[in-house]
């Protein structure tokens, strides 16, 4: 008996060292493992700019997720993007932030009051110091304009107002940033005389190299940006403009770009699209784009995050298996005690047990 249940304890306390390393590997581990696959860029001039870019994080609202999990699935989405922010912000040290729209999920859905709590949950997670410069453009799901959908002046209005106040325009009187609106076939240009002198990049929640159409030629005539960031699509591409050709870029590699000369000798215009930072999008790679600007070069990397849903079914795992094991050794342990008690009682009444 003694030794029954000096097992018994071995046991449960495997188990629960053994689940407290899974939930430290998780919650905490996996995102500096993560890490060590990016790759740094190391500035070489003075004008060296560094750059963050997030794409669609897209935070859960409260109207179409109503089930019983929903302030977990909330909490554990907003943690995730907290934890590779974070991991992201103090990695790369950026100049400026740029996010890519999408910033909700439901902010053209959402009453006042539930957009409030949205900007403040963002606020949170994306918590930076002043130092750093931001720029945020609106997506579909921020004031709307997906499939047709309508785009009213009040959600236009209260996102500029929580989240566009103090954006950048100019930086260092070398980069000029352009917000390009694909859903209103607008965007800013408002110092045109003076665009010549300037590096100029254009921020779009949609693609605009690929679209066509007048907005396109807009943006080439008015704005002739040297490179343009741009979402939506959840995915990590380049486009080169008027070409065709497309680049899955899914590497943990570092790309360089003379931009320069790629508008100049070459007469194309680039674009890359930033992969999505939330793994609720349902991709499996999500990341953070970095980009480093300088004389012109520009080179960009991915900052690939780990796969929440392959962590989330190792929980799935070890709670089935510990399941199983329980079952299994509850069963081998107890059986012995059953024929011990058997043998006696029969002993007692002068009845052989034959042995097998």
């Amino acid at each position: 008996m003694a030794s029954l249940r000096l097992i018994n304890r071995l046991v449960i306390r495997g188990f629960i060292a053994l689940s407290l390393l899974l939930i430290f590997l998780n919650e905490f581990l996996i995102y500096y493992i993560s890490q060590t696959a990016w790759q740094q860029i190391d500035c070489k001039y003075e004008n060296c700019t560094r750059i963050l870019f997030v794409a669609d994080p897209q935070l859960i609202g409260n109207s179409y997720e109503k089930g019983f999990w929903s302030p977990i699935s909330r909490y554990d989405a907003d943690r995730y993007l907290r934890k590779t922010f974070e991991r992201s912000l103090h990695f790369t040290q950026p100049h400026i932030i740029c996010f890519l729209g999408d910033l909700l999920d439901e902010g053209s859905i959402a009453t006042q009051q539930d957009f409030e709590g949205y900007v403040k949950r963002f606020h949170r997670i994306y918590n930076t110091n002043t130092n750093i410069k931001r720029i945020h453009v609106p997506g579909d799901n921020d004031i709307g304009g997906e499939d047709g959908e309508y785009i009213s002046n009040s959600n236009v209005r209260r996102f500029e107002e929580a989240f566009q106040s103090e954006d950048l325009f100019d930086y260092e009187n070398m980069l000029r940033f352009f917000k390009i609106n694909r859903m209103m076939l607008d965007f800013t240009n408002p110092d045109r005389e003076h665009n010549d002198q300037r590096l100029r990049v254009g921020i779009s929640h949609a693609p605009i190299l690929i679209g066509g159409g007048p907005l396109l030629r807009s943006v080439l005539s008015e704005l002739d940006p040297h490179v343009i960031f741009s979402g939506h699509w959840h995915e990590s591409r380049i486009f080169i403009h008027p070409s065709t050709h497309v680049v899955n870029f899914y590497e943990y590699t570092v790309r360089h770009f003379d931009l320069r000369s790629l508008k100049g000798r070459d007469h194309q215009y680039l674009e890359i699209m930033v992969p999505t930072a939330s793994y609720r999008m349902g991709k499996m790679k999500m990341g953070l784009g970095y980009a480093v600007l300088q004389n012109y070069q520009l080179s960009y990397t991915v900052l690939w995050q780990p796969s929440r849903f392959i962590y989330l079914f190792l929980y799935l795992f070890w709670l089935l298996l510990s399941l199983c094991g329980f079952i299994v050794f509850r069963m081998m342990t107890r059986c012995p005690f059953r024929v011990t008690n058997r043998q006696s009682s029969c002993k007692r009444i002068g009845i052989d047990i034959p042995q097998f």
